[in-house]
């Protein structure tokens, strides 16, 4: 009859169990490495995470593109307005104006054969009419600006029917502003004047007090006269 010798059953079923148990063990590290230690992180997740990071980032510069800032000289998608010196002072409705990039750089028809980049002719400007734009991409916004630039820079500047409003005029055909290609001067100088906003209110007051300076000089003058 065969006989089983305990004490050698006995040793090896000792250490298939402690064999099992080590495994275990070093599977839970294992385990507990993943799940609590950055170094075993899913790549996957590293992914996402540099996605998400990303599309953060995207989001912060989208929502600050159209920001503007006065101090900066800097009017995304706006058509800007500045005094002109003496005809301004005496009839404040009247100034000159000019139609910035969408990275904020104003473009304006200063003078015969010149256009000024980022130089604003007369000044800083005094307000601002804000350009609908949600139909019209950037690439069309900018290189309607820019046409209308190489367009104007071989032209001769006339103050009374070939001015700064004829180049903002010009820009807006060029994008098809408000589904719209008949843009003039006098369109142009009407929502400089109807649709507008004032930079502060010293810029309002900047733009009246010559006028309200002479109109009280004159009176005093024909009071004591």
């Amino acid at each position: 009859m065969y006989e089983v010798n305990s004490d050698k059953f006995q040793t090896n079923l000792y250490d298939n169990i402690q064999q099992k148990f080590r495994i275990n063990t070093s599977m839970q590290k294992v385990i507990d490495q993943k799940q609590f230690n950055p170094v075993y992180q899913d790549e996957n997740s590293n992914n996402h995470q540099e996605e998400s990071a990303v599309q953060i980032e995207n989001l912060n510069i989208s929502m600050n593109e159209d920001k503007i800032s006065p101090e900066n000289d800097r009017f995304p998608y706006c058509i800007v307005w500045t005094a002109l010196p003496f005809i301004t002072w005496i009839i404040p409705i009247i100034g000159h104006t000019g139609i910035a990039l969408s990275n904020g750089v104003i473009h304006d028809f200063a003078g015969p054969y010149y256009i000024s980049v980022d130089n604003f002719a007369f000044g800083k400007p005094l307000k601002y009419v804000k350009i609908k734009h949600d139909n019209i991409t950037k690439e069309k916004y900018d290189n309607a600006i820019i046409k209308a630039d190489n367009k104007f820079c071989q032209m001769m500047h006339n103050l009374f029917c070939n001015n700064c409003h004829s180049h903002v005029a010009d820009a807006l055909n060029n994008m098809g502003y408000l589904g719209k290609t008949n843009w003039n001067m006098v369109s142009v100088w009407f929502i400089c004047l109807w649709s507008s906003q004032y930079v502060s209110w010293w810029k309002l007051i900047q733009t009246y007090l010559p006028l309200t300076i002479i109109l009280l000089v004159a009176s005093l003058l024909g009071f004591f006269s």
